[in-house]
Formats: structure tokens, C-alpha cells, sequence
């Protein structure tokens, strides 16, 4: 049986970290080095760290200064000397056999990684599935470019969703020989948004065989206090660093004609997460319009909007976009406002969808 590292980035979980730590260390598959990586957390929780390496020789812990989980990650595999590695989040949980599922793909078909789903859980405990939009089975050479990469990338034209993969590293086990041999890391999401989505550009890019299979062994909590879910003042900065780092990997793959627009939709999507934060924030009203403005004005996002063709957008989004590309800052703010409401009044999705801004 071949060594796995599960890295865990450990920052404010004291509430979750036991368990998550308890979620791995009770595995069927039992092989494992545990690597939790406390980023200079405040609370509780390099204490419990060190005392979880007590309970469990399989344990290892890394104390650092706060830099980020794409950093603290990266601690992590440099340490790491197991023959694959996954990755699971301090405020996540995976089931028993998650681990082994993967592994059992990996091994069956010498795959460089096993892909799988995760199940997506709130405050309220409520369940939701969340399946790649994928083909159980294989994916070699050009496939992987065609079926995969791409997708990460971004939607096509006239695709009814902006996301077609999930971008994000946990749910997955990856090879640590791919890992080295191609010198892959994770760039910080203190500079760019989105740290998991590059280090799968680059493993997708550098890999010949993947499998993915239908195992729904990650539970992704949905914590409303994560830095994903908050506003922060420079989101906007590190969404035109992603769209900068991006277009630079894809030039330098070699794709930038297979791309054609994906990245542009990408880019898109994020610039709205950017305001739709802003919106949601306790910012004055003044103070949110200025900064959408801001955004609106800016001359990569103006080239983006004028260069991506809105119209092939399912309708649900025309209307926002168009707004967007018109830099109408009262319809931009109040389509978005709707929005959100209509995210907690099933009873008006089909009225959002009219207007332009359900999905």
C-alpha cells in the first residue's frame, strides 16, 4: 500500500478542526501521513494541532507565520513523502472511504490523478450534491486538453454555465511524481483569486492519464466566515491578477488559440463576484457605487466586456452584462441586490430569469 499525504491548511477552525482531523484519521484506508500546516492561526488551534500529533503518530505539524492557504500548502508538499497527496480544508470533513475510492481509481488505471465531487453543506446542515459535468471514465493525451483543461479554463460560447469544472484541489488525489517532476505549486491568493485553479491548470497540462469517478466523499461547509465569502478590499486587484497570470499560463501552453473566449468568461465571472461582494458589504451606498464604478472603468474590464460577445450568454445574464458594458452603476448595483434576494425566495427565479440575473 503506497504512502498518501492529506495536507491541511489549519487557520481559525478551532470550531471544525477535530472534525476534520478525525474525518482522516478514522480512513478505511488506513497509510496515511496527516500534514496540518497551522498558517499562524489566532485562536486555539495551533494548541490542538500539537495535541492531535500526540493522539496520532501519523500526524505531522508545521507551525509558520500567516501567509495564505496557497502557501501554507505548498509548506505542506515540501514535506510531503507520500506517493500521492490530497487535500482537505480545516473547516471540511471527508467520509470513510473517500480516500480509498480515490486511490483504488488511481491504481486500477496508473492514473496521474482521480478526480471526484464533492456534497456541499450549510449552517442548517442542508445537503447538496455538486457532480462534475464529466464522464465517468478515462481521460488521456489530448483528451485531457479537450475535456478538461479547457473547461477549467472557462465556458464556451453558449454554455449554460460559466463553470463546467470545479476549480478547486480538495475532493482530488494527485500524483506527487507529476507534482515534482513538474515543479507545480500554488501561487498565493493574496495576488491572485482562485490558488487551487492554476495548480490544476498546470497538473492538467503536465499529465497524460486521469480518471474521474462518481465518488461524493467531500463535504464542502459552507462557512460564511471564510475568506471566500467575506468582502475584501482587494479582490478586484487579485481578479486582474488571475485574468494576468492566466493569459500568460495559456500563452505559454501554447492555447491561447484554443481558448478563444474562455478566459474572458472566466475573467467576467469573477469581476462579478468582485461587485456582488461590494454590494452585499456594510459599505455606505456612496462608497459601493464608487468602487463598482471603478471596476466598470477599468481598462481590462472594459476590453473584456466589449471583446466577449454578451449575446451568446444564456438570457438569464444579458441584462446584467449589457449594464456592465454601459457602466449603468444604479442597474448594475440593484440587478444585483435582486439578485440575492431571489437566491432566498425560490418563488421569484423565474421573474430573475426574465429580468436577466438568475442562473
Amino acid at each position: 500500500m503506497d504512502l498518501i499525504s492529506v495536507i491541511v491548511p489549519v487557520y481559525n477552525a478551532e470550531e471544525y478542526l477535530i472534525r476534520c482531523v478525525d474525518s482522516i484519521r478514522h480512513q478505511t484506508y488506513e497509510n496515511l501521513e496527516i500534514i496540518l500546516v497551522d498558517d499562524g492561526s489566532p485562536d486555539n488551534c495551533p494548541l490542538m494541532c500539537d495535541e492531535l500529533k500526540e493522539q496520532d503518530s501519523r500526524i505531522k505539524v508545521i507551525h509558520k507565520q500567516n501567509a495564505g492557504q496557497g502557501l501554507a500548502r505548498n509548506d505542506g508538499l515540501d514535506i510531503a513523502q507520500g506517493a500521492y497527496v490530497t487535500f482537505v480544508d480545516s473547516d471540511d470533513w471527508i467520509s470513510p472511504e473517500h480516500i480509498e475510492n480515490l486511490y483504488n481509481a488511481i491504481k486500477k488505471h496508473s492514473a496521474d490523478a482521480c478526480l471526484g465531487n464533492h456534497i456541499k453543506v450549510n449552517s442548517n446542515g442542508d445537503m447538496t450534491v455538486r457532480m462534475l459535468r464529466l464522464k465517468e471514465g478515462i481521460y488521456e493525451g489530448d483528451i485531457i486538453t479537450q475535456e478538461l483543461l479547457l473547461p477549467l479554463l472557462g465556458a464556451d460560447l453558449y454554455d449554460d454555465r460559466d463553470v463546467l469544472i470545479n476549480s478547486s484541489v480538495s475532493m482530488n488525489l494527485y500524483s506527487m511524481d507529476c507534482i515534482d517532476k513538474n515543479k507545480i505549486r500554488f501561487i498565493s491568493e493574496r495576488y491572485a483569486v482562485a490558488e487551487d485553479f492554476y495548480f490544476n491548470v498546470d497538473f492538467f497540462n503536465s499529465s497524460s492519464k486521469i480518471v474521474y469517478i462518481k465518488e461524493n466523499g467531500y463535504f464542502y461547509f459552507q462557512n460564511l466566515q471564510s475568506t471566500g465569502e467575506k468582502y475584501n478590499p482587494k479582490r478586484f486587484e487579485r481578479t486582474l491578477n488571475y485574468y494576468n497570470v492566466i493569459c500568460r499560463r495559456v500563452e505559454s501552453y501554447g492555447l491561447a488559440d484554443k481558448v478563444a473566449h474562455r478566459v474572458e468568461r472566466s475573467f467576467l465571472m469573477k469581476i462579478r463576484v468582485a461587485i456582488r461582494h461590494i454590494v452585499l458589504s456594510d459599505l455606505p451606498r456612496k462608497e459601493k457605487y464608487r468602487q463598482i464604478k471603478e471596476i466598470l472603468g477599468n481598462d481590462t474590464v472594459k476590453s473584456a466586456l466589449f471583446s466577449y460577445p454578451i449575446e451568446t450568454y444564456p438570457p438569464s445574464m444579458r441584462l446584467l452584462m449589457k449594464s456592465m458594458r454601459k457602466e449603468n452603476i444604479n442597474a448594475v448595483y440593484f440587478l444585483m441586490r435582486f439578485r440575492e434576494k431571489g437566491r432566498r425566495n425560490r418563488g421569484t427565479k423565474a421573474l430573475l430569469k426574465w429580468i436577466g440575473i438568475g442562473r
